[in-house]
């Protein structure tokens, strides 16, 4: 039992964490390939409705970037922060945990230890940046509020 838990936790991070960035880039792609294919879908509805002769492609673009649904404002971009943060340091507390305790191991340490430094410094950017961008955070929102 004793020598079945380093090569669990070895199972764990030298393979679930490449697993877990497998899927996150898998879906990403897949994600693109929807939006493509939305934009496709709107291009051909709109080329069937009017004639080839009389196509108006500033209309096309701006329907485009509708469709999209999501102008990525000031409030998105700090909440990324406190996920790259989240993830980042608890990845890095895994890691280092395991490096330290588990199976010491000096390279699992250092990755431990920077993964956990960078996560600390993206949870800081994001209270730093929550407090420093909260007028332009509260007008966006406020904007989005008179729209609907």
């Amino acid at each position: 039992m004793h020598g079945l838990v380093p090569i669990i936790g070895s199972l764990l991070i030298f393979g679930g964490i490449p697993a877990i960035i497998l899927t996150g880039v898998i879906m990403a792609f897949k994600n693109r390939r929807h939006k493509v294919e939305e934009h496709y879908k709107l291009i051909s509805q709109m080329i069937e409705k009017s004639e080839a002769s009389n196509l108006d492609f500033k209309a096309m673009a701006e329907m485009l970037n509708e469709s999209d649904g999501k102008k990525k404002t000031t409030k998105m971009a700090v909440l990324k922060h406190l996920e790259y943060g989240a993830l980042c340091s608890l990845v890095g507390l895994f890691v280092l945990i395991y490096g330290l305790f588990i199976h010491p191991i000096d390279k699992a340490v250092i990755i431990g230890g920077l993964l956990l430094t960078i996560g600390v410094a993206f949870l800081v950017m994001f209270f730093v940046s929550k407090n420093y961008l909260k007028k332009e955070i509260d007008k966006e929102e406020q904007q989005l509020a008179e729209k609907e």
